[in-house]
């Protein structure tokens, strides 16, 4: 056995005995990666990344 797979074992053992979130975490959870999301996702684009991207056209 690799060392990377069994470091993979060992991570999903660790959980292996754990519940599940109820849905109030999940959808807490759920809120707030979308907030982020829409915050990054509104901000402008910096004038040297377009610069950088139309110098790729």
């Amino acid at each position: 056995m690799k060392d990377g797979e069994k470091s993979v074992q060992q991570s999903n053992a660790k959980f292996a005995g754990t519940t599940q979130p109820d849905k109030k975490d999940t959808s807490s959870l759920g809120n707030a990666l979308r907030a982020v999301y829409q915050d990054a996702a509104g901000e402008s684009v910096p004038d040297e990344m377009l610069d950088l991207l139309n110098k790729l056209k």
